[in-house]
């Protein structure tokens, strides 16, 4: 029986073969992951948006308020003061778009992503809290002026229904958005670093 020349050109040819493979079963592995990794991070772009279209609800609110207290006969001062509320949070949200620049965030690792999404959702959080403030302010002016302007024999019963109504509505819809917002950004937070120690590992 011949003995097996390990160094016969068959077995080289092999070799090289099996190594070629291996190589390019590697970077498709780390084409897929960065792939993966990134299509991961290109999620958290709903912050942008986010801030985006709340920047655009405080500037329209500013002449809005203006022209309702002018049709309806509001004083002015408090016109005033909701603009004042829009312009602190219009300041607070070109804070936000700088601190949390979603194009600048897609050039980041996925670890620090995820520290960027945590730290968005400390202030969103934040920022409902301390609005809800003055929407409750808000909220209980209207109700009185509507009141203090309706004539003494005026039923009123049914427009402070229907405005109750719609108040609870708008609560409503403010708590399922918020929950939606925390909900998003934990799943994207448990995504990413799901994905950051399967890259590591």
């Amino acid at each position: 029986m011949e003995p097996v020349d390990i160094d016969s050109k068959e077995l080289q040819e092999l070799k090289s073969e099996f190594n070629e493979l291996k190589e390019t079963l590697n970077k498709q592995r780390i084409v897929n992951k960065e792939l993966l990794a990134q299509v991961q991070k290109q999620k958290a772009s709903f912050i942008g948006k986010d801030l985006t279209k709340r920047m655009s609800m405080d500037i329209i609110t500013i002449p809005m308020i203006i022209v309702i207290c002018h049709a309806v006969g509001w004083p002015m001062w408090f016109a005033a003061a909701v603009s004042i509320w829009a312009l602190i949070d219009l300041l607070a949200v070109l804070v936000g778009r700088k601190r949390f620049d979603t194009q600048k965030m897609l050039d980041d690792d996925v670890l620090t992503v995820a520290k960027t999404v945590k730290e968005y959702k400390k202030f969103y959080h934040l920022s409902v809290m301390i609005g809800a403030i003055p929407a409750v302010a808000l909220v209980a002016f209207i109700l009185i002026r509507i009141y203090t302007q309706s004539a003494p024999d005026e039923n009123m019963l049914f427009p402070t229904a229907i405005y109750i109504l719609t108040c609870v509505a708008g609560v409503l819809f403010s708590v399922k958005t918020y929950r939606k917002k925390m909900e998003a950004c934990d799943n994207l937070i448990d995504s990413l670093e799901n994905e950051s120690e399967s890259i590591t590992a």
